[in-house]
């Protein structure tokens, strides 16, 4: 008669990629300026929702398409913008019930030009990527309920995610122009990035609390004057629903901004001061259990031979949830000299993480995009690639898988002789998880028919043991039981602390 543990463990059912293509061709509407030069073409891709619906994953979402151009007259930035959505359907190894997921997107490639002064030619493309984990069940002997079987077990502790969830909700303000400032004609460009302040576990929920700080670049209406920069800061309190929370539940948490729409709307005077904001947000938590279980090792009988059926499996555990910020200071040039910095901002930041050494090393990229004025006056674009490290003492051993995040929380500039120097403030989290693999025995089976040839002539054997030997094995060879062993011998461990003769009871 077996008896059986269940354990739960996380299997990799997709990681990789997939090529989302962006192909537009659009004529500019009657109220956009014909097209003299481009300054900059961007694609800003958002995920809506992901979920897995059989062995299937499907992630939808939106892209924005902004364009940057000079006007006929080659002195006002001007700027067009479409919206388009996506869906794309991933192919898993298997079914899946309750996976976790973890989805983000790579911009690959964007090339633009204008056929015409009033036709822009779009091409380019981004890249779905996620990481998909359901939970494999898999069975393993804990005890063999026979008297003359002995066993040697083996105590399991890992750390495995138990739920995850991902609930959108929005944000909405009216946002005013201070007085003195000249009314809005048309936004250039928005930019958004979420903190969340404060979390507070509960049953089957999670609180969070924090801010959004919304970026807008706009132009009014006087064409000789430059294009203006507002930030606002918009706070948020919000309740998101997980099943398997509690007050001391392990869990990580991310919110992202899946979109950003403002629209300029007149005052109480009938000016446009206002700023109509809708900002969606998607708040993503992973929820993580401990296990902890007693299986079988290894096992003989002392009697007969005893079939054990074994099998290699892999245990992914949650070694560590980390979280740091580190300053980045570095100078950048433009192709001619700046007098003006117009709009400066971030698009792509991405990094990566290793256990090395007994460090742990984080490296990224990012790029810096600036719209700036040159000694003529004039617009000009220009965008620059900066890296990034961070390292951290690390203690712990074996296989160490890092998923790392990085958000660009600040970035300040102060314009030199020499160009711009910059200081970017970075946020980096990660997950740090142990990769285990370990020797299960799924079934162990007595074979009467075979029974062991036993020495009873003498209640002892004598056995020479080396440094450190271990026990289990003596007695294993011997048919004798490593209690017995340790009984006779007064050996408080399970190996020798030193060479030298061993009483064997038979």
């Amino acid at each position: 008669m077996l008896n059986r543990e269940v354990l739960t463990a996380s299997e990799a059912v997709y990681n990789g990629c997939q090529e989302q293509p962006v192909d537009v061709d659009v004529s500019l509407p009657d109220y956009c300026p014909d097209i003299q030069k481009i300054l900059k073409c961007q694609v800003c891709p958002a995920i809506s929702s992901c979920s897995a619906s059989g062995d299937h994953l499907e992630v939808e979402g939106t892209y924005t398409v902004r364009v940057f151009y000079l006007d006929s007259g080659g002195m006002v930035v001007r700027s067009y913008e479409m919206e388009d959505s996506f869906l794309s359907t991933i192919s898993l190894k298997r079914t899946v019930e309750n996976p976790r997921i973890y989805a983000y997107l790579k911009m690959e490639y964007v090339n633009c030009r204008a056929t015409s002064p009033r036709r822009l030619d779009i091409h380019g493309a981004f890249s779905i990527c996620a990481r998909v984990y359901g939970a494999c069940n898999v069975e393993a002997v804990s005890s063999v309920n026979e008297e003359s079987v002995e066993e040697l077990p083996q105590n399991l502790q890992y750390t495995t995610g138990s739920g995850c969830f991902r609930q959108p909700f929005t944000l909405e303000d009216n946002l005013e122009l201070p007085q003195g400032k000249l009314p809005a004609d048309r936004i250039l460009r928005t930019q958004a990035v979420c903190f969340c302040k404060e979390k507070t576990p509960m049953a089957d929920g999670l609180q969070i609390s924090g801010e959004v700080r919304l970026k807008i670049l706009y132009a009014s209406a006087e064409e000789s004057m430059p294009p203006e920069t507002m930030e606002y800061t918009m706070p948020f309190d919000q309740e998101i629903a997980c099943d398997s929370m509690t007050e001391d539940s392990l869990y990580s948490l991310e919110v992202s901004v899946s979109s950003v729409t403002v629209q300029i709307h007149t005052d109480y005077s009938g000016e446009l001061t206002t700023f109509e904001t809708h900002i969606r947000l998607t708040a993503s938590v992973t929820c993580y259990e401990e296990q902890q279980k007693s299986i079988l090792q290894d096992a003989y009988s002392r009697t007969c031979e005893l079939t054990l059926t074994k099998k290699q499996q892999e245990i992914e555990s949650l070694k560590q949830l980390f979280s740091d910020t580190c300053t980045h200071k570095f100078s950048i040039e433009g192709e001619s000299p700046i007098t003006k910095v117009l709009d400066l901002w971030n698009e792509a930041c991405t990094v990566s993480g290793t256990v090395e050494n007994g460090e742990l090393k984080f490296s990224g990229k990012m790029n810096i995009c600036v719209l700036a004025v040159n000694a003529e006056n004039t617009p000009f674009y220009f965008e620059r690639t900066t890296e990034f490290s961070l390292s951290k003492s690390f203690e712990g051993t074996g296989t160490i898988q890092c998923i790392a995040q990085v958000l660009l929380t600040d970035l300040s500039y102060h314009l030199t002789d020499a160009g711009i120097d910059l200081r970017a403030e970075l946020a980096i989290t990660a997950q740090l998880y142990e990769q285990k693999t370990i020797n299960l025995i799924t079934d162990a089976a007595l074979d009467e028919s075979k029974p062991k040839v036993l020495d009873h002539t003498a209640a002892l054997s004598l056995y020479f043991a080396s440094e450190e030997e271990n026990l289990w094995s003596i007695a294993r060879a011997y048919c004798s039981s490593l209690s017995a062993i340790r009984k006779e011998n007064d050996l408080p461990e399970d190996a020798t602390s030193a060479s030298g003769m061993l009483l064997i009871p038979m």
